[in-house]
């Protein structure tokens, strides 16, 4: 699965009407590979840091723990920004 889909369907899960899902690519920060995973609502903008390797797991088919945190932590950083 993309991430930008898990995303966009732990948001539903949330009850959080995504505008926008992006991935930008990173650079290597020592052995690992990173990207910046945009998530926008309602003209708000979190960023999460994620690894390249977390990435090919869900795309693989796997789960990953730390990332599900990674998007949760974001998800609930945008309810925030959202209910002010």
């Amino acid at each position: 699965m993309a991430i930008e889909q898990y995303v966009y369907e732990i948001a539903n899960q949330m009850g959080i009407k995504l505008s926008e899902v992006s991935v930008t690519d990173g650079d290597q920060i020592g052995y690992h590979g990173m990207n910046l995973l945009n998530i926008c609502a309602d003209g708000h903008v979190v960023k999460a840091l994620v690894n390249k390797s977390e990435m090919e797991t869900l795309h693989d088919g796997g789960f990953c723990d730390k990332l599900e945190i990674k998007i949760l932590t974001a998800m609930s950083q945008l309810q925030k920004m959202l209910d002010k």
